[in-house]
Formats: structure tokens, C-alpha cells, sequence
């Protein structure tokens, strides 16, 4: 009996008392984030103020876009004189609420060090900066159109599709030196046959001169 007596807080209340410190001192189970280096302070300070000018920028395109929406009068008839979805104010509006968005996130995410912002902020960053490059590959396609054959082949077969022209506008055509108004020859001043919106002349032939000129129209 007297040594189950001394053996008896060993076993049992020894467990019950660890159990009591870890719940009392929770900062023994979970330590405090180290501190950040003057320029680890420095480096977030700054991340918080270039988010939040463009925050700012973000806001006041959206407020200019929807400025343009709501005071854009109606035509007597009572409908819009521009369709909704061709608006450019409509632009304004989207490029306001992403901007906005997505530096709302990175402010956050730098002041909080919320890795789920953070991440959101890089992912959109990067989303963007792969739109830059696509588009500029996409200006290089116009560019080069005339001197690779499968190039012009896909060009066309896109713009006939989507029924467009260029990339922005049928001006982007400009930048071809062969379809550039101070180039030389017939081709000059004018958009590839594809752009046309009746290409086909008489149904079976295309008509390749249907684009001559169109950029001298504008």
C-alpha cells in the first residue's frame, strides 16, 4: 500500500497538471510570428502604399464609369442611343472593380500577412501580366502577317470567326507595314479581305479588294 501510495502522482496527477500548464500557457504550444527586420517593415510599408494608390486610381475609374452610365440620357424612344454591352463606359466600370479588387487584396494581405490575400494578389498580378503578353504576341501575329502564310491563314480564320477586326479596332492594322497608310503599293491604307463582313462575292468568290482603303475611311 505505501508504494501504490507513492507511486499514484506519478501516474495520474503528473499528466492532469501537464495538461493544466499547456491550457495556462498557450504561447508554450503555439510561439508568436518573429518580428520583421527594419526592412521587412519597410519593404511591407511600401507594398501598402503602392496597393493603396492604385486602389485609389481603381476607385475613380469606377466612379467615372458609372458616372458615364447614369448620366448618359436616353434616346426619345426611351432606349439607349449605345447598346449596354458596347458601351466603353462599361469598360471603365470592369477595369475600376478589378483594379480596386485587387489591390484592396494586396493592401490587406501586406498589413495582415494573410497568406490566402497574398496569394490572391500574386495570382492576379500574374493573371494580368499573362493578358500583357498574349496581347502583345497577338499585336506580333498583325505584325507579321503578310510574311508567314499559316500565320495569315490563322489570322483570318479568327477574325471571320469572331466577326472582328484587329485586336482593339481595325486601326491596330496599322502597325503592318504593308497595310500602314505610308506604305507603297495597293495594299496601302486598307484591312486584310477578312475583316469584311461580306467577303465572298457572289457567294463562292472571295473578294480580296473588299478591304482597300478602309483604314482612309476613319
Amino acid at each position: 500500500q505505501a508504494s501504490r501510495l507513492v507511486e499514484l502522482p506519478y501516474s495520474s496527477f503528473d499528466d492532469d497538471d501537464d495538461g493544466d500548464t499547456a491550457e495556462q500557457d498557450p504561447g508554450l504550444w503555439y510561439p508568436d510570428p518573429p518580428k520583421l527586420s527594419p526592412f521587412g517593415r519597410c519593404v511591407r510599408y511600401l507594398a501598402v502604399l503602392w496597393n493603396l494608390l492604385f486602389l485609389l486610381l481603381g476607385l475613380l475609374t469606377l466612379a467615372v464609369g458609372v458616372w458615364g452610365l447614369l448620366t448618359k440620357s436616353p434616346v426619345p424612344g426611351g432606349e439607349r442611343g449605345v447598346p449596354l454591352g458596347s458601351d466603353p463606359m462599361l469598360l471603365f466600370v470592369l477595369a475600376g472593380l478589378g483594379a480596386s479588387s485587387v489591390s484592396l487584396a494586396g493592401c490587406l494581405g501586406a498589413l495582415r500577412a494573410s497568406p490566402c490575400l497574398l496569394r490572391f494578389f500574386l495570382g492576379a498580378v500574374l493573371a494580368f501580366g499573362a493578358l500583357e503578353v498574349l496581347r502583345d504576341l497577338l499585336l506580333l501575329c498583325l505584325l507579321r502577317y503578310q510574311e508567314d502564310p499559316d500565320l495569315q491563314f490563322l489570322v483570318d480564320e479568327v477574325q471571320q470567326s469572331l466577326q472582328c477586326c484587329g485586336l482593339e479596332s481595325y486601326r491596330d492594322w496599322e502597325s503592318n507595314p504593308y497595310f500602314n497608310c505610308s506604305a507603297p503599293g495597293a495594299r496601302a491604307c486598307g484591312v486584310p479581305a477578312s475583316c469584311c463582313r461580306a467577303p465572298l462575292q457572289g457567294g463562292s468568290v472571295p473578294n480580296a479588294h473588299c478591304g482597300f482603303g478602309a483604314l482612309a475611311l476613319g
